[in-house]
């Protein structure tokens, strides 16, 4: 059985120079943290960040799960910077993913 963080534990896991560390995080806040507006904004945190293109792929996704497991997105938030990432090579397939979640699962 894994381990059960709180926001601030993941907080602080969110800004470890490990990649590792970051994406185990992200996963677990995706999955097990039930308040998808604050889910949101460390995923957009991760995306802007200074993380490498795994963690900013990885966030992009989640934001899709998000869209699927509580058909709820903050689409003002959300939306600008899913579009901005469609013309980055390494993101811009999980962006669209992303993009059609949202379309799909939230009214």
């Amino acid at each position: 059985m894994s381990k059960e963080h709180s926001k601030k534990e993941l907080e602080i896991m969110l800004q470890s120079d490990d990649s590792d560390v970051v994406i185990d995080a992200l996963l677990y806040l995706c999955f097990n943290i039930n308040d998808p507006e604050w889910i949101q904004v460390k995923c957009i945190e991760a995306i802007e960040g200074a993380g490498n293109d795994d963690i900013k792929g990885l966030a992009i996704t989640c934001i899709g799960h998000v869209a699927r497991i509580h058909s709820e997105i903050d689409r003002s938030l959300v939306i600008p910077i899913l579009r901005s990432r469609l013309t980055d090579d390494t993101l811009s397939g999980r962006a669209q993913d992303a993009l059609d979640d949202i379309d799909m699962y939230v009214k």
